[in-house]
């Protein structure tokens, strides 16, 4: 297992092979549970499309994800034998470990041919299939402008389709008016109470998201994006973790829904949501003990945004989502970080899980993603004027880097955390690069934008429930 700011050689920022990102040709995306038939299924559920010159390929056992692996085969026409044998190749260590970890295979595989049937379990579950679970009521945020229809529904079907019990999903129409999401909601829950539909009119993903909260009381609260898919049992897992009283907050897995342009492949190299197979922990003293820059206020090896869960009333207690903050205010983004960091800074704990397993759909040309690199900059710069201006313990965080700025070490990009800068070694242009810097620069006076701008609206921080 590596540690919070480690990542194994050959793999990218977001933990996936550099491989299978470093050709222009669209790569298929699937995964493969071992056990049973070896079937390919893309994160819709359905077998990978003919002609693809290579597969980008999540291989799990028993819930587990053993490996994320780059297959250079057409996974359309690959056969049993050859998909077996690349498996075994790539993954067979991993495979072997799960087995002798969990003792829950009849046999422990010695070769690829013990693949080619499906690995068969002993009578019973997996004990690390094992979840603790919980009580009360759980509930999805789902935050939307209702851009994309087609992307909306695709969402709210697999949240549908969870195998959690008890939880209800509050999808948060942040542009009522335009488009059909209304509609959308009321088709998909086909009258089922659990999905609700909340408008609100005041623009801002962090402004969308505090309305989310105020719309349940479940104890446990979990967002995502209308351009995610979550696999049926994301929320169990993601959810899973607060059994312990002493975690706060969870994220799990996020890997690309499909690599079908450059774009999607250079933003999987250049940053990524996937933070790797391993579960991890994280509190105040990790990031430290592992020399995170500006931990934990700028750090992103927690994981992702768009598959996040909290204990609602600790994220309420704490101030909920800055509305200075995130996508639709000037700052862009930077708003979960916040959330994140202040968990942290209050002696929380937070999980990271790969079990809980879901897709994102990325950007599909240049423009769109030099746009949101520039978005992601902005929220850097945001975060480090509101960590300078609001929280004296920055200042610490901050000494502790004078000594690699001089040596002229700045924030490497083979670390875990979030960095100022990035090599651009995988950015041949160097636009992303110079996107992200040029969105950290004006981050201070966009962040100042960003206050005024919550104050005009009367968009105050939140408290505890009344």
């Amino acid at each position: 297992m590596t540690g919070a700011g480690e990542r194994p050689a050959g793999l990218s920022r977001g933990f996936l092979p550099r491989s299978a990102l470093q050709k222009l040709e669209p790569t298929s995306v699937a995964s493969l549970d071992l056990e049973g038939s070896l079937s390919l299924l893309t994160p819709e559920g359905q077998p990978p499309p003919p002609g693809r010159r290579d597969c980008l390929l999540l291989v799990r056992l028993h819930e587990d994800p053993l490996a994320v692996v780059h297959l250079e085969k057409d996974p359309a026409a690959v056969q049993p034998a050859e998909l077996a044998a690349g498996v075994w190749r790539l993954a067979g260590k991993e495979i072997r470990r799960h087995a002798k970890r969990f003792n829950c295979l009849e046999a422990v595989p010695e070769r690829a041919d013990d693949l080619l049937d499906g690995v068969r379990s002993k009578t019973g579950n997996c004990p690390g299939a094992k979840r603790i679970g919980r009580a009360g009521l759980g509930a999805v945020i789902l935050s939307t402008t209702g851009g994309d229809p087609p992307q909306l529904r695709r969402c709210l079907n697999s949240l549908t389709k969870q195998q959690c019990e008890n939880f209800e999903v509050v999808v948060v129409d942040n542009r009522p008016g335009r488009g059909d999401t209304r509609a959308i909601v009321e088709e998909v829950s086909d009258g089922r109470p659990r999905v609700r539909y909340v408008p609100e009119q005041r623009a801002g993903l962090s402004v969308a998201r505090n309305r989310g909260l105020t719309e349940t009381d479940a104890e446990l609260v979990a967002f995502t994006d209308d351009d995610v898919v979550v696999d049926p049992l994301w929320l169990d897992w993601l959810l899973d973790p607060f059994s312990d009283p002493s975690v706060t907050a969870s994220c799990g897995m996020v890997l690309p829904f499909e690599l079908e342009t450059e774009a999607q492949k250079r933003f999987e190299l250049y940053l990524g949501f996937s933070r790797g197979v391993q579960r991890r922990e994280h509190d105040l003293q990790t990031g430290l003990a592992a020399g995170v820059p500006f931990y934990p206020f700028l750090a992103d090896i927690f994981g992702s945004g768009n598959s996040m869960a909290f204990r609602r009333e600790e994220l309420r207690e704490t101030g909920g989502f800055d509305p200075a903050l995130g996508a639709g205010s000037p700052t862009h983004a930077g708003e979960e970080t916040d959330a994140f960091s202040r968990t942290v800074l209050r002696g929380g704990r937070i999980i990271y899980q790969p079990r809980a397993l879901s897709w994102h759909q990325h950007r599909r040309d240049n423009e769109a993603l030099q746009t949101q690199i520039f978005g992601y900059g902005v929220g850097v710069g945001a975060l480090i004027t509101k960590a300078l201006t609001h929280d004296r313990r920055f200042y610490r965080a901050a000494a502790a880097q004078v000594l690699s700025l001089a040596s002229g070490a700045i924030f490497p990009s083979a670390g875990g955390g979030w960095p100022l800068d990035a090599t651009g070694a995988d950015d041949r242009s160097g636009e992303l690069l110079r996107a992200r810097r040029a969105g950290i620069a004006q981050g201070p006076y966009r962040y100042l934008q960003g206050m005024a701008r919550a104050r005009r609206l009367g968009l105050r921080r939140m408290g505890p429930s009344p």
